[in-house]
């Protein structure tokens, strides 16, 4: 006799250095279904000492003026295996901020709205 699978939930992280918008952004996760918020971090460390890490999906917004670069969070989460979920505007983009190399490391999107529905399509 064979089982019902199990439904996969999507084990996610978001990194916010802003708070509130961080709060706005778990809030939003939540509602998703299929999706599991497993760490909300306000920082690069924050992420990696949360002994729920790696998650299968880090959602990253890189903040003005923050010390680790957004190309080395990156690197840091590929490396863990971690698909990585880049909310960076056409500013930051043409900025040179992000590195060629992570390019193919990450799924870049425009705004977290964006990466809501990337979550929340069928897989």
């Amino acid at each position: 006799m064979m089982s019902e699978p199990e439904h996969h939930l999507t084990t996610v992280a978001v990194v916010d250095a802003d708070r509130a918008a961080l709060a706005e952004k778990v809030a939003a996760l939540r509602a998703l279904d299929g999706v599991e918020v497993r760490i909300a971090a306000g920082s690069l460390g924050e992420l990696l000492t949360d002994p729920a890490f790696p998650p299968d999906v880090a959602i990253i917004e890189q903040r003005e003026g923050e010390r680790v670069t957004i190309n080395y969070k990156i690197r840091v989460c590929r490396l863990a295996n971690a698909r990585v979920i880049v909310v960076a505007d056409k500013a930051a983009e043409r900025s040179g901020e992000l590195a060629p190399d992570v390019a193919s490391l990450m799924t870049p999107v425009r705004t977290f709205e964006k990466a809501l529905r990337l979550l929340a399509a069928p897989r």
